[in-house]
């Protein structure tokens, strides 16, 4: 039998009856509810214990001791901390708040293949967020209007140029379009002395999402994307096991899960850099999606926070970015952290050249301490793009 290991696991909870509640909980999630006559002293090696840390009225706190020893993957980590239980009649909601793996279950998960120091040195180094371009329109492009775009923004500053999350296209075409753009990424590359990276995002059937996966590596791709929340967890730990390239996650589905009912910011993110992300895209503030600065300071610690031998995530902002909206993020995360824009470049009224132009501008102003509106003064693409996204929508 294996040794027991345990993984600790939160929960806030609403029921009638708390602590009947908090002892099913640690029932259903490792024996079942119903107590038989068959356990043995090897049954019981599995059985949760549940603590309830905090109570209130009808609400309580829960700490449940989970046994680990057998779980190895993704599956079979969100059916062990967030699985059935969420059905059980007896309350009124669950939410996943926090879960802390031990070292012996990391070393079995992938964790991130490249983190923050690999990114870097595959950045060669600069001392700056790595500034990524969603191409926008979101769809409908040819692969050549779509790789003109990236050059654009790729030679006007910007580091990394990704489509949106939306775009859907037959395999071919997704190769065609990728191929194009990793030439005119090389193309960026040489004119800026930079390394200019072209993001894949695989969509398709599970195993066609690992085979585009693979083909776009090939095809030269230095990064890319999936939504967890949407392709499932398990996806995520699949395709990072390659280890080809750094992957981002992105929360696309994910706000579906963060509710009362549901899993909280910090679970999330936790799954996500256990399960294989270098970089974590939460909703960014000042932007189009809603955002709180506690949850960007929880996420950032997720990705951040010390695990054995695990490397550490990059947060990512997104969401309605543009030249105008860099400092907040920066006075949270310093200069590491990815900053995506998509209307914000390529909806600069000098084109994309001037809205990646405008992005490391205002990057320059946060970094030197001169005001934007002064910086402003002597840079047009800053300035113009101030002016153009007083108001984004």
């Amino acid at each position: 039998m294996s040794k027991t290991e345990l993984i600790k696991a939160t929960y806030t909870i609403r029921s009638n009856d708390v602590e009947r509640a908090a002892n099913l909980i640690a029932r259903e999630m490792s024996l079942g509810v119903k107590k038989t006559t068959y356990e043995t002293k090897g049954t019981d090696t599995f059985a949760a214990k549940a603590t309830i840390k905090k109570q209130g009225k009808k609400e309580a706190v829960v700490e449940i001791m989970v046994p680990s020893q057998r779980i190895s993957s993704a599956y079979g980590l969100v059916l062990s901390i967030a699985g059935e239980i969420s059905c059980l009649n007896i309350l009124k909601s669950i939410e996943l708040t926090d879960f802390e793996a031990p070292s012996s279950l990391l070393a079995r998960l992938p964790g991130p293949q490249f983190g923050i120091e690999g990114i870097a040195k595959k950045r060669k180094g600069p001392e700056r967020p790595l500034f990524i371009t969603v191409l926008k329109p979101s769809q409908g492009l040819t692969p050549k209007e779509f790789s003109h775009i990236a050059y654009e923004s790729l030679v006007g500053g910007m580091d990394v140029v990704k489509s949106d999350e939306l775009l859907q296209e037959p395999e071919a075409d997704y190769l065609k379009r990728l191929e194009a753009t990793v030439a005119m990424a090389k193309k960026a590359e040489e004119e800026t002395g930079e390394p200019k990276w072209v993001m894949m995002h695989p969509v398709d059937r599970p195993k066609a999402m690992i085979d585009r996966y693979l083909k776009g590596a090939r095809a030269g791709s230095e990064i890319a994307m999936l939504s967890p929340a949407a392709s499932g967890f398990p996806m995520l730990e699949e395709l990072s096991r390659f280890a080809k390239v750094p992957i981002m996650a992105h929360m696309a589905t994910s706000d579906w899960l963060w509710q009362p009912h549901g899993m909280s910011v910090r679970a999330w993110a936790r799954f996500m850099r256990i399960l294989g992300s270098d970089i974590i895209l939460y909703p960014a503030l000042q932007g189009t999606l809603k955002a709180k600065k506690s949850h960007l300071k929880t996420v950032h610690e997720a990705c951040r926070t010390p695990m054995e031998g695990m490397k550490q995530s990059m947060i990512a902002v997104g969401g309605g970015m543009h030249a105008g909206t860099m400092a907040v993020h920066a006075d949270l995360f310093g200069a590491n952290f990815a900053y995506l824009c998509g209307g914000g470049v390529c909806g600069h009224p000098d084109g994309a050249r001037a809205g990646g132009q405008s992005i490391r501008q205002a990057w320059e102003s946060y970094a030197t301490g001169i005001p934007l509106d002064k910086y402003r003064k002597k840079h047009k693409a800053l300035d113009r793009a101030l002016t153009a996204f007083v108001t984004y929508v």
